[in-house]
């Protein structure tokens, strides 16, 4: 179940908000490489204050969902706007659910292929996309990273070869 956060009265109730924002990097930041400290710094706080998520940056902006308490995502709002790194905060959807999207994540900032790039900015450029189809385009993005990382785990010929759904099946036979 998921309604539209309203932040009066809500925080007592230890209620778990997702929320989604976009701000404008004020350095440049344009990949998860260069969001290293970034991360490095907001992980362990996070994961104190029990805040999940996904950050990424697309054509000059940042992209962030966040997820946790309703006090623990307002206090974070706080020391964002603070943050010299980006200015024009906008947050695009937020709302009260009982599942986290990237539970598994205290902050993670995949690499994106092309085409999920385009789909994120896409979505961006109709103004105020909903967190559903948000959370399909990062989540889309993270699975398909998670996939090879497995997949570095195997021989080579294993992960190419020896799988339904990977090269193997889109190798012609020969005839």
């Amino acid at each position: 179940m998921t309604t539209k956060l309203s932040i009066v009265g809500l925080a007592d109730q230890g209620a778990l908000a997702q929320l989604v924002y976009r701000s404008t990097s004020v350095t440049g930041v344009t990949s998860a490489l260069e969001m290293s400290d970034i991360l490095a710094e907001a992980r362990p706080r996070n994961a104190q204050l029990g805040i999940t998520g996904i950050l990424t940056a697309v054509d000059g902006m940042f992209v962030q969902l966040i997820e946790g308490p309703v006090a623990s995502i307002e206090s974070l709002l706080i020391r964002l706007g603070q943050d010299r790194r980006h200015t024009d905060i906008e947050v695009v959807d937020r709302r009260l659910t009982d599942d986290r999207a990237f539970g598994d994540w205290d902050m993670v900032s995949p690499r994106f292929a092309p085409a999920e790039l385009t789909a994120l900015a896409n979505l961006l450029s109709t103004g105020a996309p909903g967190l559903d189809d948000l959370i399909e385009v990062l989540s889309r993005a993270l699975k398909r990273q998670e996939a090879v990382l497995e997949g570095r785990d195997r021989p080579l010929a294993q992960a190419v070869l020896g799988e339904t759904g990977f090269l193997a099946d889109r190798v012609e036979p020969d005839i």
